[in-house]
């Protein structure tokens, strides 16, 4: 199993589409560009458009799947993920991306990866937010 460090060595594009089938008018649309300036820090460049009509009382994330299929020298992405609001309900959200590494990569299961994440509640302090990231990756279909 490889994850996108390893692939890109921290060089890639991002293309992403965000959407909420509870709320049909929100969609958000993510470009970004991200650059390794050492093996433990990355330059980031994120732009953002769209509509976002749903609630903002998020305060963790559940049930963070993704799915990675590669398509010639790109990886195409699906995932999910549970949003949980303050108010003890939730929202879906779903998107789509295409993730092009800088240069090839020749290390990936020709089925594509399945990953789970697990993600803790938000810590939210002013503008910060921080949280803990544990997943697994498995070879598709097995």
């Amino acid at each position: 199993m490889v994850n996108l460090y390893d692939l890109t060595k921290g060089n890639y594009h991002v293309l992403r589409t965000v959407s909420y089938p509870e709320f049909s008018d929100s969609k958000i649309e993510l470009d970004v560009q991200v650059k390794a300036a050492s093996d433990t820090e990355w330059d980031t460049k994120i732009m953002i458009r769209g509509t976002y009509n749903g609630p903002t009382d998020i305060v963790a994330t559940k049930d963070y799947q993704l799915k990675w299929i590669v398509d010639g020298k790109k990886i195409l992405e699906s995932g999910s993920a549970t949003l949980e609001l303050s108010s003890g309900k939730s929202v879906r959200q779903v998107w789509s991306s295409t993730i092009t590494p800088d240069k090839g990569f020749d290390k990936f299961p020709p089925a594509g990866e399945l990953i789970n994440v697990s993600i803790s509640p938000f810590k939210i302090d002013g503008n910060r937010m921080s949280y803990t990231w544990e997943g697994t990756v498995k070879a598709q279909g097995k």
